[in-house]
């Protein structure tokens, strides 16, 4: 097996009816990242609420078999900040399906970044108009 090195970025505009991420919910979104990309973690979940209240909202980070993945929620704001890197490859839209899934994206905007490890970096923004309808 060849190592991929895929790094996926996202930003994202949210339902302002989302209000928190509380460990179980967090927890149960990597259990179903885990599932659709054929991953597994690698020890437990480090989830934390935001100790600065002039940036509300929760994190976690959960380290993976092939890397790991992050999401960062600010309440104030109704945004997401995810990443996911991994040696494995995997299929962003349903990624980016499942954050529609769970947060409710109103609009979002990433990179999809090949590290290519014999050969030239290849990055691939998303987030167009047409991908942001294919997951409404």
């Amino acid at each position: 097996m060849s190592l991929i090195h895929l790094h996926m970025t996202v930003n994202a505009k949210i339902d302002p009816k989302f209000l928190e991420l509380p460990r179980e919910k967090a927890q149960e979104f990597v259990h179903d990242l885990m599932r659709i990309t054929d991953m597994k973690p690698l020890g437990p979940l480090n989830w934390s609420d935001a100790v600065d209240l002039d940036f509300p909202g929760q994190s976690f980070v959960q380290m993976i078999t092939t890397s790991h993945c992050s999401l960062h929620f600010f309440a104030d704001t109704n945004e997401i900040y995810f990443d996911l890197y991994s040696c494995k490859q995997y299929d962003h839209e349903r990624v980016v399906g499942l954050l529609d899934k769970y947060f409710g994206i109103k609009e979002f905007h990433g990179i999809l970044y090949n590290r290519a490890k014999n050969g030239s970096p290849k990055v691939q923004k998303i987030g167009t108009q047409e991908m942001t309808m294919k997951i409404h």
